[in-house]
Order: structure tokens, then sequence, then C-alpha cells
């Protein structure tokens, strides 16, 4: 070690790629709600989302959490694990549904284990494609966005 303290060790550079060059991020703007009490998983899909154009990645790892989140963020699409800390997530599922919040599961169970009526949901199994995540995300916002012609409609609604 030198008088400096630099030992003349060369550090590798360390970068991650990104997986989505800066031009192309197909959830710019988006805001997503991870429901994940594995926060390693939690960590990544956060860090995936963002690279992926994300403004807002809002995780939460308890039922709890997720009620509150609805009440105080505005999000986009969902991502829901079918277990958290022990608690089946479908009683949030349906607070999901009927916020109008499109949703898919990323679970390590088999699809057998959701109830009947949330079965029609996009399912991924653990362990996941990143790509293929980014994908469904995508595909769940363009098919429940209101036509921009039913926006304009609502917020100009007025009283006759």
């Amino acid at each position: 070690m030198s008088a400096t303290g630099h030992t003349g060790l060369k550090v590798p550079n360390l970068r991650v790629p990104l997986m989505y060059p800066m031009h192309n991020k197909p959830l710019a703007e988006r805001s997503v709600l991870i429901v994940e009490d594995d926060i390693i998983l939690s960590t990544d899909l956060a860090f995936l989302l963002t690279e992926a154009g994300c403004k807002a990645v809002v995780p939460t790892t308890s039922n709890a959490a997720v009620l509150s989140a609805m009440m105080h963020y505005i999000v986009d699409v969902a991502i829901l694990d079918v277990n958290i800390q022990n608690e089946w997530v479908f009683p949030v599922a349906k607070a999901v549904e009927a916020a109008g919040i499109p949703f898919l599961f990323l679970t390590a169970y088999a699809l057998d284990s959701i109830p009947a009526e949330h079965r029609s949901r996009p399912f991924m199994q653990k362990p996941h494609h990143p790509g293929g995540l980014i994908e469904a995300l995508v595909d769940l916002i363009e098919k429940n966005r209101a036509p921009p012609a039913a926006n304009d409609e609502l917020r100009t609604n007025k009283a006759d």
C-alpha cells in the first residue's frame, strides 16, 4: 500500500448492463404495485421495472400494506404473489380488481391454487423470465386502457 492509501489493484467495472436501452422503455411513465414478501425478489422486480421505465414502483410485503398503498398511490398495474406472510392474497386481489387495477399472479404455487374466479388472470410461475414479465405487464396495461375519447368524456362531463 502506498502512502496515499492506494494498493495499486485495479477494481473491475461491476456495472450491470441495461436490459432496456434508454430509448426503449416499455413501461415508461407507468407505476407498478408489487405484492411480494420475499425482499430479494421484490428488490429484483423493482430494479427490473425501473430499468423498463417505471416512474414509480410500490413494493408491499403484507396484505395490509397493499390496501394502504392503494389508498395513497395511483398504480397502473399490479404483480401479486399468492401467499404473503402465510396469508392468501385473494382478498387483496378482489380489492385490486374492484379498484380497476389490472394484475397478474407471479408465484411458486401451481395455477390450481388460485380460486376459479381469478384463474383467467395472467399467471407466471417462479422463477420467471424477466422479459416475459415485462411483456405481460405491457399487455395488461394496453388491454385495460380506456380509449382516449372515454377519458376526455369523463373529464369534461358536466351536470345538465
